[in-house]
């Protein structure tokens, strides 16, 4: 069970190489190490590889089980707006099988009630997409804390089917404010395919998934954070070492015609 604030997650995760897979690609292997930050209930985060790359893998799934350290085989979706989620626990899940999510802070509770049992956060890709969000808020040096915990129990409210009864909640937090925050952020534009394809759902191959409804059996679902590659930003880096790098030049060169011009002086002086 595992998730993260990118201010926070990009630390440790700059070294990571992205990977890319769709939707329709093979299952390719899973090997979970160890939790690098355990929440209550099994939530949280563990360092993994997946097909080979070291990754950071976290929790979106309540009702199943995945250990660490184990080796898995997973099916890949890589999310965005275009994003095939058939291979995904969740994926299929209609709007109407989802639990009644009741929200009980901040004056826009009953809008955003609105929203998750009846608007656009009853389906899959959007509830996907505000996981993706909520992972990102993780913090995770800090360990096991109230406000980390207040997250997992977000993400699992929100991908929380009928037909797995009750969603726990291992801590007794309230979730409200972290779930009214989810949807401010995809009502405001935040579930850009920029800021989605930083992160892929890793889903046991072996998973059923029926046309309607939730998969079964397999690991727990986990999402995993694959920060995407600025070059430009890179290319702006070395310009201005390049041109560091020209400015010391020019000042060496510069200290080098001072003293032969003073060397020059001397000696005809001395003459």
């Amino acid at each position: 069970m595992i998730a993260m604030k990118i201010n926070h997650i990009l630390g440790p995760a700059l070294g990571l190489s992205l990977l890319t897979f769709s939707a329709a690609a093979a299952s390719v292997p899973l090997v979970v190490g160890a939790y690098n930050f355990q929440l209550d209930g099994g939530g949280g985060g563990a360092q993994a590889t997946l097909n080979g790359v070291p990754v950071q893998i976290f929790c979106d799934d309540f009702d199943n089980e995945i250990y660490a350290p184990s080796n898995n085989t997973a099916n890949v979706t890589a999310l965005g707006s275009s994003a095939n989620l058939d291979e995904t626990r969740f994926g299929d899940v209609s709007s109407s099988q989802w639990t009644t999510i009741t929200l009980t802070a901040g004056g826009a509770a009953t809008a955003d009630d609105t929203f998750f049992n009846s608007g656009a956060g009853d389906a899959a890709s959007v509830r996907y997409a505000m996981v993706a969000y909520l992972d990102s808020q993780y913090n995770v040096a800090q360990g096991n804390t109230t406000a980390n915990n207040q997250i997992q129990e977000a993400v699992w409210t929100l991908m929380d089917p009928s037909a797995e009864g009750a969603v726990i909640n291992p801590s007794g937090v309230d979730a409200s404010s972290d779930l009214e925050q989810a949807a401010g952020w995809y009502l405001g534009g935040g579930a850009t395919d920029s800021f989605l394809s930083q992160f892929e759902v890793v889903s046991d191959s072996n998973m059923s998934v029926p046309l309607v409804g939730v998969g079964t059996g397999g690991f727990q679902e986990q999402i995993v954070f694959t920060p995407t590659p600025e070059p430009r930003g890179s290319i702006w880096m070395l310009i201005g070492l390049f041109g560091a790098a020209g400015f010391v030049f020019q000042k060496v060169r510069a200290r080098k015609l001072v003293r032969s011009r003073i060397a020059e002086r001397r000696v005809h002086a001395a003459s």
